[in-house]
């Protein structure tokens, strides 16, 4: 009994913990968004030329390109009636509530509703003075990651609110009581009148974990209470805990690569995949990737797992790739991997003693994190494409790269993220973007793989603007090494000496 009790105390603790730095996370993400565009603004604002003159259009149309959170921006006059914006069809929309102050004295915050589809847009608004102000919208969507809601062992429920009450977002919140999220966390910025609730199942939490009951009915009897008290107290300095359990896992061969197929829309014929990782524990339990990537990039324990996931597709893949020179495989790389030339002789090493050879070989980089020196960035990335592997840049238009990542780094791919792809057809700002980044695409010589498509209608509308590659579930989900092999012997002949090379990406 004393166990049992040392096992609820200690997993209550922990769901707490979670939500509240999940919660803060959240804040962070908002902080960060307002952040840029109160940059955004002001550069606007600063600018000697009349805002609205005649390339008024076309400096604004580049200001949000520019911007990884801006999708609408326009400048307003002393009635507050719109004087110019980068859209040539002026959204509609209803303001909920008043206009809140923040930290910054010429900075005030409201949220809208756009019709018809009552979707949700946080206002940005830097006042000048009492003759002109500069406006922005801020998609609520980019507060919150697709994968803390779907991801995950908690079934997570997030509320946004804005200034008095005023309701920014809510996804799987509304109701959170009667649906079992019987554990709550919160946090508030410290700079803007904004506040984020998460709700989530101590059940699930608890069914995730039922392993500690085990351990703790195991050590119960005269030492329980106390065991109990121990686990709750010393909770905090077992911070280190998931990475030395990575460690074992690492070692143990429990993180395996899964590969999502990606096809060429115009032949159905594929082009090649991407790496993705997964935690087969020893019961065979499979956790997501969202439950641990964070953390390993944060410790550095994403360079190990990097590489052993290379080790591992170059030897699962090898021989059917030898025989299909076309095909690519693509690794997700994060920011750390440039920070230095180490990642070059890694790859070198691990595949030119490999059967998949190196001109088959795809390098993402993410758009979401910095690179911590663009001009280092640079070199690897020549370095990397001296010796035949190809380099895309991933998450194109989320992040905080923009239009200098695909003009300075040199990169021969660009994966447009699925937010877009979600909006296209639906959202004229998400629309306009994948239009501008295909053209951008064109202009500058790259590939163009899609990301995220998942219905018939989002892949016609890419074919119909000439995107030939894209990657999602309405190809294939992530495939285990065996399926994937399978399907690629089926769908693509070996070529021999004699045979020519059909190559469906370029490289």
């Amino acid at each position: 009994m004393t166990g049992y009790v040392g096992a609820e105390t200690y997993l209550h603790y922990g769901l707490q913990q979670h939500l509240a730095a999940t919660a803060e996370l959240v804040v962070q993400r908002i902080d960060g968004s307002i952040d840029r565009a109160s940059a955004n603004l002001r550069t606007l604002a600063a600018s000697p030329d009349d805002v609205c003159g005649p390339q008024a259009r076309d400096r604004l149309r580049l200001l949000v390109f520019n911007s990884p959170v801006l999708k609408e921006v326009a400048v307003f006059g002393p009635d507050d009636r719109i004087r110019c914006s980068n859209n040539v069809d002026i959204m509609q929309m209803q303001t909920i509530g008043t206009m809140q102050p923040t930290s910054q004295q010429d900075i005030f915050l409201s949220i809208a509703v756009v019709p018809p589809t009552d979707r949700r847009v946080l206002r940005v608004i830097m006042r000048r003075d009492r003759q002109q102000a500069f406006g922005g919208l801020i998609p609520v969507e980019l507060f919150v990651p697709s994968t803390m809601i779907r991801t995950g062992e908690t079934g997570l429920g997030v509320q946004i609110e804005a200034g008095e009450s005023v309701r920014m977002i809510s996804e799987g919140f509304e109701g959170a009581e009667n649906s079992g999220k019987d554990t709550r966390g919160a946090a508030t910025s410290r700079r803007y009148p904004v506040r984020v609730l998460v709700a989530a199942s101590g059940q699930v939490w608890r069914q995730a974990h039922s392993h500690v009951y085990l351990i703790a009915i195991a050590i119960a009897g005269a030492f329980g209470l106390l065991i109990a008290w121990l686990i709750v107290l010393n909770a905090r300095r077992r911070g280190d805990d998931p990475i030395a359990g990575m460690q074992r896992a690492l070692d143990r061969g429990e993180f395996i690569p899964y590969y999502q197929p990606i096809v060429d829309i115009d032949t159905g014929r594929i082009c090649g995949c991407e790496v993705l990782v997964r935690w087969r524990k020893a019961d065979g339990q499979m956790i997501p990737p969202g439950s641990f990537i964070g953390e390993a990039e944060r410790s550095g324990f994403i360079f190990p797992l990097t590489l052993s996931l290379m080790r591992q597709a170059a030897a699962e893949l090898g021989p059917s790739y030898a025989t299909r020179p076309s095909l690519k495989c693509g690794f997700n790389l994060c920011a750390a991997h440039f920070q230095d030339d180490k990642i070059v002789d890694d790859v070198q090493e691990i595949f030119q003693r490999s059967q998949m050879h190196l001109s088959q070989v795809l390098l993402e980089v993410t758009e979401r994190d910095a690179l911590p020196d663009m001009d280092t960035a640079r070199n690897i990335i020549a370095s990397l494409q001296a010796m035949g592997v190809r380099v895309a840049l991933d998450d194109v238009g989320t992040g905080h790269g923009g239009m200098s990542y695909l003009l300075k780094l040199g990169v021969d791919v660009m994966k447009i993220d699925k937010l877009f792809i979600d909006a296209l057809g639906a959202e004229r700002q998400s629309t306009a973007i994948v239009d501008s980044l295909i053209d951008l695409a064109a202009h500058l010589n790259m590939d163009v793989v899609a990301e995220g498509v998942e219905t018939f209608a989002q892949v016609e509308a890419l074919r119909r603007r000439g995107v030939r590659q894209a990657q999602g579930y309405v190809f294939s989900p992530p495939l285990p090494g065996s399926s994937f092999v399978q399907l690629v012997e089926a769908m693509e002949p070996a070529v021999t000496d004699s045979q020519p090379v059909k190559k469906a990406l370029r490289g």
